[in-house]
């Protein structure tokens, strides 16, 4: 067997040779091919394409170097390049042509792998930023609609009209934990977690969710695998995979597998995942497997697009959500699923080591009053803000930059620091540094629209997430 795709096309187009590996890679055989147009054996485009543009050139130049799209005999598109090289005879006259053909299947499914995880990177950058742009818009709508609640007590219309604002304000916050999530920009809050026992605590709430229509068994790896994770997302992970496998059940009752296991990420399976660039090496695993109706290849291939579903009506980001939460945990994922079979997803998380988790306290302010220095650059936040605290009891002050609130905090004794992590110049956790070398017995609390702030910092800080309610804000600021 000649280890390549070779055809020999004689001087009428017909193909009058062609090479094993020809017959394998396209699914026919030799009767089926000799004496045919070799244009018959390309996809419509391809074959218009050939004829218009490639032949008539061909036949000049006498070489041909072209990607067409060539038809097995299933039906399905194969993408090739073809070298052609023309012979002829002793006056020039064309006898035949002989080509090598190069199957390009492989590479353009790496190519797509890659463009994916471009598109993914450039759509969750651009979902990351609006999240965090919104939640800073959002900050200031609770703020304000909270304050207001309070002195609307005597007017029911008004009061009923501002609870319906802080509903809305919180469903939108939601949505913009989805986007954060979907751009992999949802981590914060790292620990060190027992995979097995998160999955434990799980049980009763995905039990709830998926009702009748599915059995949960659970099958342990034994020592429990470590990770150091965001729990509360990679839970959002495991509700999202179970509840989908519940829906793959459709009418009938099934069975729901969580399995965790430690397997060695090699090269053939990171090709195969959602992410190719992810590093090979020992993981953590968590698996959801279903016995459903399994998938077809093109719902496979368009699962984890934002607001995909299968289902008459859908809504939300889904399993685009869980890529984005993997994503920013440096882990990938695997989907196995055929029509009529088990559909299984599997998550690798990268593996830690058990050990305690030590938690730094800050000092508090003392029976809830002080000074307090709100640094951001949003005016409508800051002003926002500044009425909270005034009206919880604070003396409060405010900077729009770095270099301003430490020209204030050199003037002034300060209690307690509210600081925007993303600003011009420098950063929340950098200028909080600076600042706790003014006032070392400060409390320190960060803010954000964004819940993956970089927290690398020596000095002891909270964090709340914008939006945040005043509640929030007065407990990151008085907790002891």
């Amino acid at each position: 067997m000649i280890p390549t795709m070779l055809h020999s096309i004689d001087d009428k187009g017909q193909i009058e040779d062609v090479s094993d590996v020809w017959l394998a890679k396209l699914g026919y055989t030799w009767d089926e091919v000799i004496g045919r147009p070799s244009t018959n054996f390309l996809s419509e485009e391809s074959a218009q394409y050939a004829h218009e543009i490639v032949l008539p050139a061909f036949f000049v130049a006498g070489v041909c170097h072209v990607e067409y799209e060539m038809r097995r005999k299933d039906g399905t598109l194969m993408p090739v390049r073809l070298h052609g090289v023309a012979v002829r005879n002793e006056t020039g006259a064309f006898l035949r042509s002989i080509a090598v053909i190069e199957d390009l299947s492989e590479q353009r499914a790496l190519e797509r792998k890659v463009w994916d995880a471009q598109k993914l990177d450039t759509l969750g950058l651009m979902a990351g930023n609006l999240a965090h742009d919104f939640n800073n818009l959002l900050a200031s709508v609770v703020g304000n609609a909270e304050r207001a609640q309070r002195y609307a007590g005597h007017l029911p219309a008004a009061a009923s009209a501002i609870d319906d604002i802080l509903v809305a304000a919180s469903r939108a916050a939601d949505l913009c934990r989805e986007l954060l999530a979907y751009s992999g920009r949802g981590q914060f809050q790292i620990e060190n977690i027992d995979l097995n026992s998160l999955v434990v605590e799980m049980v009763k709430v995905l039990e709830v969710n998926v009702g009748n229509r599915a059995t949960v068994v659970l099958d342990f790896a034994r020592p429990a695998p470590y990770i150091e994770v965001d729990a509360t997302q990679v839970r959002q992970i495991l509700m999202n995979l179970v509840i989908n496998a519940a829906e793959a059940m459709g009418s009938h009752t099934g069975t729901i597998t969580i399995r965790t296991s430690v397997r060695d990420l090699d090269h053939t399976t990171i090709a195969a995942s959602a992410r190719p660039e992810v590093r090979p090496g020992r993981y953590a695993c968590l698996e959801v497997s279903d016995d459903g109706s399994g998938m077809q290849p093109a719902v496979i291939a368009s699962i984890f697009d934002p607001f995909f579903t299968t289902k008459e009506t859908g809504r939300g980001l889904g399993l685009a959500a869980v890529q984005g939460i993997i994503r920013g945990h440096h882990g990938t994922l695997v989907v196995e699923s055929q029509p009529g079979r088990v559909t299984t997803f599997t998550v690798f998380l990268p593996l830690a080591e058990a050990r305690e988790v030590v938690v730094k306290r800050a000092t508090s302010i003392s029976d809830g009053r002080g000074t307090v220095l709100v640094v951001d650059d949003n005016d409508l936040l800051r002003r926002t803000l500044a009425t909270q605290l005034e009206d919880a009891g604070y003396r409060v002050l405010v900077a729009g930059s770095g270099t301003e609130a430490i020209e204030i905090a050199r003037a002034s004794s300060i209690n307690a620091f509210l600081i925007d992590v993303t600003m011009p110049g420098v950063s929340g956790p950098e200028l909080a540094v600076r600042l706790h070398d003014l006032s070392p017995d400060a409390r320190f609390v960060l803010m954000s629209g964004y819940n993956n702030v970089d927290m690398a910092t020596t000095v002891p800080t909270r964090f709340v997430q914008k939006p945040f309610t005043e509640e929030e804000l007065l407990r990151a600021l008085d907790q002891k």
